[in-house]
C-alpha cells in the first residue's frame, strides 16, 4: 500500500473518504470495525476486510459503487506481518452452554493468522477515535454521538471562525488621502474661520500578516476538516493583510509544504526569513501527540527547535489543539504547552488564541 508515512491509518482514511463522498457514518460504525478487528473478523485478507466493511457500512446498491472505488484506492495490497497479539486474539463463539471442566489435555498450538500491519494497527486507531469522540463531542450543540455529522458540526462553525479572525488586527493609515480627518479639519476651521478645503488623511488598513502551519495525515486525519475551514476563513473572511497556509506532519522541521498533500515544499528557513516581527503572526494547529495518548522525546525536541527558530523571527505564536484539554497531561503537548500558549480548538480556545496573536494574552486556555 502507498504510504506517505507509517503513522498513518488507512482504515481511518478509508472511513473519512467515505463520509467525504457522502456514506451516511458516524463514530459508531468506525468503532463497530474495530471491534470486530479485534474479534479477528476480517483479518484474514484484503478481501476479507473489504467484505467486513462493505456488510456494516454499505446499505445500498449506489453506496457499495462507492465503497469498492474508495476501498481499492486506500487499500491496495496486503502486507504480510506479524501476528495479532495474544490480548486481540478472538475469543471463541458459541451460543451453546458451556460444557463441564474436564482435564486440561495439552494440544499442538494452531498457526496464527497473519494479518497486515496496515489493517491491524488496532490499538492505534482505537485510541485515535476515542479521541476524536471526546474531541467532537458538545452535549450542549449536539445530542448525537456522531462524527462530524454535518457540514457544520465543528467546535466552531464558519460563521463564528470568520467574526474570530476579524480580531485579528493591527491598523495603520496608509495609501492615498481619501478619508477626512474632521479633528483636524475642525482645528483648521478655528484658525481660518471659514472651511475651504477639508484635512484629507490615508485610510486604516490592517496590516495582520498571519501565518497558519497545519498538521496533516496521521492522527490528524479526523482533523482535516477543521484544518480546511481554519484555512478557508483566514483567507476568506478574516479580512487580514496577509494570510500563508502551510501543511506540516508531526513537527515542522526543515521543509514546510504549500498544499496539504505536501508535494510543494518550500525551506523552513526560507519561509521564517520572509515573516516581519511587526506584522506577522503565527499560529498552530496540530494536536501535539494528544490523540494517541503518547509521549514522544523526539517530537518534543524537533518541536522545541522549530520554536526556537520561530520566536526568533515573530513576537506572537500560539497553539490550536483539536484535542480536549483534559487529553494534554502526559503527553507530548503537555509539554509543548510550557514553550507555547496552547488553546483547544473551540470558540472561546479560538478567541484566546487570536488574543495572544494580538499580543493581548499571553495564557492557555
Amino acid at each position: 500500500m502507498m504510504r506517505s508515512d507509517a503513522e498513518d491509518l488507512p482504515l481511518l482514511n478509508l472511513f473519512t473518504r467515505l463520509r467525504e463522498a457522502g456514506l451516511p457514518l458516524g463514530i459508531d460504525e468506525y468503532r463497530l470495525i474495530l471491534t470486530a478487528l479485534q474479534k479477528g473478523f476480517g483479518t484474514r485478507d484484503r478481501t476479507a476486510l473489504a467484505d467486513l466493511c462493505r456488510s456494516l457500512w454499505v446499505k445500498s446498491n449506489d453506496e457499495e459503487h462507492l465503497f469498492n472505488y474508495h476501498f481499492n484506492q486506500v487499500i491496495t495490497e496486503d502486507i504480510q506481518t506479524p501476528t495479532i497479539p495474544d490480548h486481540l486474539q478472538p475469543e471463541p463463539f458459541s451460543t451453546a452452554p458451556s460444557p463441564p471442566p474436564t482435564e486440561s489435555k495439552p494440544e499442538p498450538s494452531s498457526p496464527s493468522v497473519p494479518v497486515s500491519q496496515d489493517l491491524m494497527e488496532v490499538e492505534d486507531e482505537i485510541r485515535v477515535a476515542e479521541a476524536v469522540q471526546v474531541a467532537t463531542r458538545r452535549e450542549d450543540e449536539v445530542r448525537h454521538n456522531r462524527f462530524l455529522q454535518s457540514d457544520e458540526y465543528f467546535p466552531v462553525t464558519r460563521r463564528q471562525m470568520k467574526q474570530s479572525w476579524r480580531y485579528l488586527r493591527r491598523f495603520v493609515r496608509a495609501g492615498l488621502a481619501t478619508e477626512v480627518d474632521v479633528e483636524a479639519t475642525i482645528a483648521q476651521i478655528g484658525q481660518q474661520g471659514i472651511c475651504l478645503d477639508p484635512v484629507m488623511m490615508p485610510s486604516r488598513v490592517n496590516r495582520t500578516e498571519l501565518v497558519l502551519l497545519i498538521d496533516q495525515k496521521g492522527s490528524m486525519v479526523p482533523f482535516h476538516a477543521l484544518g480546511e475551514r481554519l484555512a478557508e476563513t483566514a483567507v476568506r473572511g478574516g479580512r487580514l493583510g496577509r494570510a500563508g497556509i502551510y501543511y506540516f506532519h508531526n513537527c515542522p522541521t526543515r521543509y514546510l509544504y504549500r498544499d496539504p498533500a505536501r508535494r510543494q515544499a518550500e525551506a523552513t528557513t526560507v519561509v521564517l526569513s520572509n515573516l516581519r516581527p511587526e506584522r506577522s503572526t503565527v499560529l498552530i494547529f496540530s494536536d501535539a501527540g494528544a490523540a494517541r495518548g503518547g509521549f514522544s522525546e523526539e517530537r518534543l525536541d524537533l518541536t522545541v527547535q522549530f520554536l526556537e527558530q520561530l520566536k526568533h523571527h515573530v513576537r506572537y505564536v500560539a497553539w490550536l489543539n483539536p484535542m480536549g484539554k483534559t487529553r494534554w497531561s502526559g503527553t507530548t503537548a503537555g509539554e509543548i504547552t510550557q514553550m507555547v500558549p496552547m488553546f483547544e480548538l473551540s470558540r472561546k480556545g479560538l478567541e484566546g488564541a487570536i488574543d495572544v496573536l494580538r499580543g493581548r494574552g499571553n495564557q492557555a486556555q
